[in-house]
């Protein structure tokens, strides 16, 4: 009986092979925006002046914000490294209490990473994709849902605690 079981097993490896995921190691501007754009976000892509990186300009409802590409190579230009950010103007100086609450932000976030700009007095909110090694469409998909919520997680968070503050 286990004979048989092993020959169904084998020859079902041998007729079916193994449907993989595409894995992408790197992205092009052109599939940076068409996996924006199936996110069901608004793209318009632009170039970095000083090194030609693609870079998106990116709206989700009324925040704005920016995905850099970085770790670029290749032609078609293809680039490793993702970062998305996004930054919010105080409409003051940054004081104190925006330091705390941004470290407050970041020791309770997995995900995300948020900052404070003083002399633009701007306080923001980036994450990080790497691409490198290989990454499924699948997980660079979630990964971008992923960070809708981290904006949203920062702008709660920002505003709860200024309220409060």
């Amino acid at each position: 009986m286990l004979r048989i079981s092993a020959a169904i097993a084998a020859s079902i490896l041998v007729v079916s092979p193994p449907a993989y995921a595409q894995s992408k190691s790197a992205l092009t501007a052109a599939e940076i925006e068409t996996v924006l754009s199936d996110a069901g976000l608004g793209v318009t892509m632009v170039e970095e002046a000083r090194s030609g990186s693609p870079v998106a300009h990116v709206v989700l409802g009324d925040v704005q914000y920016w995905v850099r590409a970085l770790d670029c190579a290749g032609a078609p230009t293809a680039c490793s490294t993702l970062v998305f950010f996004a930054n919010f103007s105080l409409g003051r100086d940054a004081a104190s209490s925006d330091f705390e609450i941004v470290n407050r932000f970041n020791d309770s976030q997995v995900f995300g990473r948020a900052y404070v700009i003083p002399g633009k007095n701007e306080v923001g909110v980036d994450y990080v994709i790497e691409l490198d090694g290989g990454v499924s469409m699948e997980n660079i998909s979630r990964n971008i849902a992923r960070w809708a919520d981290v904006i949203g997680a920062f702008i709660s968070h920002f505003s709860a605690d200024q309220s409060t503050s």
